[in-house]
This record gives C-alpha cells, sequence and structure tokens, in this order.
C-alpha cells in the first residue's frame, strides 16, 4: 500500500502516522486520546504524511 503527496522538502523527513481514531476538542480546546492496543487493521485506515521541516500535512486513505 502506498500514500503519496506533495509538498515536501526534497531530502528532508516526513513523518508517517496511522491514524487509529478520531477525538472531539473540548470547550478548552484540549484533546485526549486512548489507545487500543490490539492489531489495528490497515485497509480502509488513513495515514497522515507530515514535513518535518516543511510542516506540510497531508492526510491519505490507504486502500
Amino acid at each position: 500500500m502506498d500514500a503519496t503527496a506533495d509538498g515536501f522538502i526534497p531530502g528532508k523527513e516526513v513523518a508517517v502516522a496511522l491514524i487509529i481514531a478520531h477525538t472531539n476538542a473540548t470547550e478548552t480546546g484540549q484533546a485526549r486520546a486512548g489507545i487500543d492496543a490490539d492489531p489495528i487493521p490497515a485497509t480502509g485506515q488513513e495515514v497522515i504524511l507530515l514535513g518535518r521541516v516543511s510542516g506540510t500535512l497531508a492526510v491519505r486513505r490507504l486502500a
């Protein structure tokens, strides 16, 4: 499976994170995420590509 996006600085690190859940921010803007340690299916999930230097952020669905 691949996830691609443009706009990153050539040769610089891009972090990859699998989105396993969503949460809502409280009225004070704080967010909390509980993480379940069970295996996570890859299909139908989304990933975030985050440029560590550029700040470029892309969310892509895995097929």
